[in-house]
């Protein structure tokens, strides 16, 4: 990877893929599903006129073996009901036809997107087995960090805010809600550094992602004990030192292997070995006439930018 005027646009791919597929879910063209399709190109577009001079690399989900692995030892000892993200498996297999007939479009338009279509533009895909997208782009700005680079991240998942603690030069486009994230308003907002998000989730819990926190501690409780006292390690001394503590705090004493496993399945790895990004000019016709086929006339005149 080429170190000089490093600049990335870091988009999670499968956070993009939910968003745009149930803002478009219903259009067709030729009877064919396409509302992923063309909010995932049409988002791009948008991204590419933002950041011109930035190169794209989309980021995908190829599972999550560490943590799955860390939840169902858990799972095993006792100290958690459920694994990670296993509500998720649950909803698939309790899923009525509407629900799966659903499911089996997103997947299909993601798939024809990955193997498809995004070959056609001038953009990198990352993916690797086992690994969580949200890890490829922490490791990423990692490295972008290390070369005095540049890098936005394009997602709507707050897990992210976590990564403003690598530097000045990470910031975080959201694009469901159109605003920038950057250190200096995160500390703004929450009164403590973004390198303490981790200790700030692991305290409330995450349903989305079903990792147990300490019951009866919401956001609220847990930024505040946060900015008081820091690390989830710091709030538990201090608590410990108190000769009178309230019910949410002898909640938190008593849940130490369940905040020492959140801790571990919030906190994003540092991936070596990552793929390098490509960044190879494509044929504009041949996407054009892509759009063509798939009746996306609103986009054609400005596939060009893609390419």
């Amino acid at each position: 990877m080429e170190t000089s005027k490093l600049k990335l646009v870091l988009i999670d791919g499968n956070n993009m893929s939910h968003r745009v597929f149930w803002t478009h879910q219903d259009l067709q063209y030729k009877g064919m599903y396409t509302g992923l399709l063309f909010g995932f190109f049409r988002q791009l577009i948008f991204l590419r006129k933002k950041y011109p001079d930035y190169h794209f690399v989309i980021a995908w989900d190829r599972g999550y073996a560490r943590r799955k692995a860390e939840a169902n030892n858990a799972i095993a000892a006792g100290i958690i009901p459920s694994g990670y993200k296993g509500q998720r498996e649950d909803a698939r297999a309790e899923a009525d036809e509407k629900k799966l007939a659903e499911l089996e479009s997103l997947n299909t338009q993601m798939s024809q997107l990955q193997d498809v279509l995004l070959p056609m533009m001038k953009c990198s895909q990352v993916m690797m087995s086992g690994i969580e997208a949200d890890d490829l782009i922490y490791s990423y700005c990692k490295y972008v960090d290390k070369y005095n680079g540049q890098a936005i991240i394009v997602s709507s998942d707050r897990d992210f805010l976590q990564v403003l603690g690598i530097g000045q030069n990470i910031k975080i486009y959201d694009a469901m809600k159109d605003e920038t994230w950057t250190v200096e308003r995160f500390e703004a907002e929450f009164g403590f550094s973004p390198t303490l998000w981790v200790d700030a989730g692991a305290l409330m819990g995450d349903h989305s992602d079903n990792i147990f926190g300490v019951d009866g501690w919401g956001p609220k409780t847990a930024c505040d004990y946060v900015r008081q006292f820091g690390s989830v390690e710091k709030i538990v001394e201090a608590v410990t030192a108190k000769t009178k503590k309230s019910k949410k705090e002898l909640k938190l004493l008593d849940s130490s292997e369940r905040l020492a496993l959140a801790l571990s399945l919030k906190k994003m790895d540092e991936i070596p070995n990552l793929p390098r990004p490509k960044c190879e000019p494509k044929d504009g016709e041949a996407l054009k006439e892509k759009f063509i086929e798939l009746g996306f006339a609103s986009l054609i005149k400005e596939a060009k930018i893609l390419v």
